[in-house]
């Protein structure tokens, strides 16, 4: 059970669970669950191509929790002789009462002329669904250990208010997810380890184009006659750039009187890839004229550390 107790609203929710295994031929699994869960922060988070700016609100008595309903349903088995163990599971997810910000809405714009205005004026409630199918391969026995982890997913929004009721993708849709991670003991005192992962990048709001006129929105008048208007397009339509990198390791293990001592030198970001932290719009000067185009901000080259620990 869940609750939640507002200055206006009280919310009390039931939050059944069921989960159930059942043993096949040859010691594999199938194993499905049900479970529905209430959320009573929600994540508020700008669409368009700037430095991303997350924010947790509150569930009021004007924005009610968040709910969700998931199935899921997988095999597993376990490969004695080779060490491994392989999990396949699919998923199903029902979202009710997500919340976004309104068309030209910023949490932090409280008046639109002279009406004052409340957060939640700014926000708007839909739907969404997600589903997807996620793969884990791995060895966790011997000298070398290690694990692959695939995710192929979907997830889905749609609000009445935003895209004309359309449903689109949100910021952190995420297509393609993969993970790898490895650990080698060369020796009793060295162990060698990488990770490297790789993600597909998010969904954002960018212009597609641009025409010269007259725009109003909320009763300001955002651009002069004659000015520039974008062309925004199908909200979220733009892919952001794959994300990846690879993170190396070496430890070096000594055994003292009361502990074990690491030390590890690393590089994070090994290749030095440059993912984009933000997208942002410039202006270019063209024989034909000035050119807007879109730029890309990126943070974190390649970083060398050094850590010591000490376990006892």
């Amino acid at each position: 059970m869940s609750g939640l107790l507002t200055a206006d609203k009280t919310y009390f929710f039931a939050e059944p669970r069921l989960t159930a295994s059942y043993q096949l031929p040859k010691n594999w699994f199938l194993k499905a669950s049900y479970a529905r869960s209430n959320q009573f922060v929600h994540l508020l988070t700008n669409t368009g191509s700037g430095l991303s700016t997350d924010l947790w609100i509150p569930a009021t008595n004007r924005v009610p929790p968040q709910q969700a309903h998931q199935i899921a349903i997988g095999l597993t088995k376990s490969f004695p002789k080779a060490g491994l163990n392989l999990t396949i599971e699919s998923y199903r997810k029902w979202l009710r009462n997500i919340v976004a910000y309104k068309e030209g809405a910023a949490f932090l714009v409280f008046s639109s002329g002279a009406k004052p205005l409340q957060w939640e004026d700014n926000v708007t409630t839909g739907r969404g669904w997600a589903y997807g199918t996620e793969l884990l391969l791995q060895k966790p026995r011997g000298r070398l250990t290690c694990w692959l982890g695939y995710t192929l997913s979907w997830t889905i929004h749609q609000f009445d208010e935003l895209n004309n009721g359309k449903r689109f993708y949100p910021r952190y849709d995420r297509r393609h997810d993969f993970s790898a991670v490895l650990s080698y003991k060369l020796s009793p005192k060295i162990t060698l380890s990488a990770n490297w992962v790789y993600a597909t990048g998010n969904a954002l709001t960018v212009p597609q184009g641009f025409y010269f006129g007259a725009q109003s929105l909320g009763g300001f008048n955002f651009n002069s006659p004659g000015g520039q208007i974008d062309y925004l397009g199908s909200r979220n339509s733009f892919r952001a750039e794959a994300y990846h990198r690879l993170d190396v390791a070496i430890q070096f293990h000594k055994q003292k009187r009361w502990g074990e001592r690491t030390w590890e030198v690393g590089f994070y970001n090994a290749y030095s890839r440059q993912n984009p932290l933000y997208y942002y719009l410039k202006t270019e000067n063209s024989p034909e004229g000035p050119r807007t185009t879109l730029g890309k901000r990126a943070l974190f080259p390649i970083i060398p550390s050094v850590t010591y620990s000490f376990k006892f």
